[in-house]
């Protein structure tokens, strides 16, 4: 979900944070120019710069911790490599660290505290809706993808009214100036002077 925010957010952000950086007199590369302003995939280009190396050697490492720290708390539970816990397994006893959600599917993650007073079939409604918000957040990810390798324009472009602040859009412009028409600053409201 948080890609298919990102993606459009790099490709606006990007040209005006390298243009910051240049105007204070680093000397930095635009990391999108070799992808034409596209956020750089697989299908689009620009994964081949070497400046790209380190973040993705960086990402897929701290990917590998993650996955060994899981890796070793299901070991500790009982289980094996491929097992997941969806309920209190018999014969292991647990720290109230180590104890098992009541809902299956169900991560310990929550720092909102969204699901702290959700009773289980509630919680387990509210993780089939994050399902479906993921999935969606993936169609939209790939469409990205899609549009930005076939007709090889960044996707802010390619679909600016999605990605323009609503106040800089002209026919919200246009309604504020007709919603608030009557109301002046030249002296009078309706023709009444104030």
């Amino acid at each position: 979900m948080l890609a298919a925010i990102a993606w459009p957010l790099q490709e606006i952000l990007h040209p005006i944070l390298v243009d910051a950086a240049r105007a204070d007199g680093l000397g930095v590369r635009d990391g999108l120019a070799a992808s034409a302003g596209k956020s750089p995939s697989l299908l689009n280009g620009g994964l081949d710069q070497w400046e790209l190396a380190p973040a993705l050697s960086l990402f897929v490492f701290v990917g590998a911790v993650l996955e060994l720290q899981d890796i070793k708390a299901r070991k500790q539970l009982g289980l094996k490599f491929n097992e997941w816990p969806t309920s209190d397994v018999p014969g292991c006893v647990r720290t109230p660290a180590q104890r098992l959600p009541e809902v299956p599917l169900s991560a310990p993650f929550d720092p909102l505290k969204i699901c702290g007073g959700l009773s289980g079939e509630e919680r387990r409604a509210f993780q089939e809706k994050e399902l479906l918000n993921g999935r969606i957040a993936m169609l939209a990810v790939a469409n990205y993808v899609a549009i930005e390798a076939a007709w090889q324009v960044p996707i802010v472009q390619f679909t600016p009214s999605l990605f323009r602040p609503l106040f800089l859009d002209p026919a919200f412009r246009l309604f504020l100036d007709g919603a608030f028409q009557s109301a002046t600053m030249m002296g009078s409201v309706d023709g009444v002077a104030i």
